[in-house]
């Protein structure tokens, strides 16, 4: 008999332990994500991190006010903390864009005379079946050869391109502000992601052929 109340109470204990254990598992989770949430919602924070399927596009200028009410941390105090997205290619998740210091230093560095400010907001991609991709789209007659660099996605994507490319998209479908003819998918142009990779950026790059407008003259050799 008191074997198979040790027995029970050793199962009880270990119910409770595994109910302990994920109470604090969920409870860790919890805050993380509270955590993640306060700083997307901070309006003087750094830029917050991007959900999945997202990409963070920029916004550098030097020719700022110098004098802003909300200025960025030291010692980029010539930099207002945040302004309003611009020129977004993708649907933007926000409509500030906050002060991004990488992206800043990476711009000074090699733009004279080095006093950009730059800025980064997270905009949704539209991530394509690679399915759809056309192969046979550029041997069409009165075509243009077109191409899109965006962002790595941080964390992750529901269509990824294999190895070293994972944070790429196999596919996407490019916005029609950007292209003559956008296709339904543009396939990851791995070439010209890797050339982008040897200049220090962490793009993804996406080619296509468009139909050239008639009366252009635009077309692939």
């Amino acid at each position: 008999m008191g074997f198979f109340v040790r027995a029970s109470m050793r199962r009880a204990l270990a119910v409770g332990s595994g109910v302990m254990m994920a109470w604090g598992a969920a409870a860790c989770s919890g805050g993380s994500q509270k955590q993640a949430d306060s700083a997307a919602n901070k309006p003087d924070g750094p830029p917050p991190p991007c959900a999945r399927n997202e990409a963070r596009e920029y916004f550098c200028d030097d020719l700022l006010p110098t004098n802003a009410e909300q200025a960025a941390p030291e010692p980029y105090e010539t930099c207002p903390r945040n302004v309003d997205v611009k020129g977004s290619v993708f649907p933007a998740t926000s409509s500030s864009a906050r002060f991004d210091v990488p992206r800043t230093e990476w711009t000074r560095k090699r733009v004279p005379p080095g006093h950009a400010c730059c800025y980064s907001w997270c905009s949704k991609l539209d991530v394509a079946d690679v399915e759809q991709v056309d192969p046979a789209a550029c041997q069409q007659p009165n075509v243009m050869r077109e191409k899109l660099c965006v962002s790595t996605a941080e964390a992750g994507l529901s269509e990824a391109a294999p190895s070293p490319n994972e944070l790429c998209a196999a596919a996407l479908t490019p916005p029609p502000g950007v292209s003559f003819a956008p296709p339904k998918a543009a396939a990851l142009d791995v070439a010209s992601t890797a050339e982008r990779r040897g200049q220090g950026l962490s793009e993804c790059c996406y080619a296509w052929c468009s139909k050239a407008p008639l009366g252009t003259g635009l077309g692939a050799k």
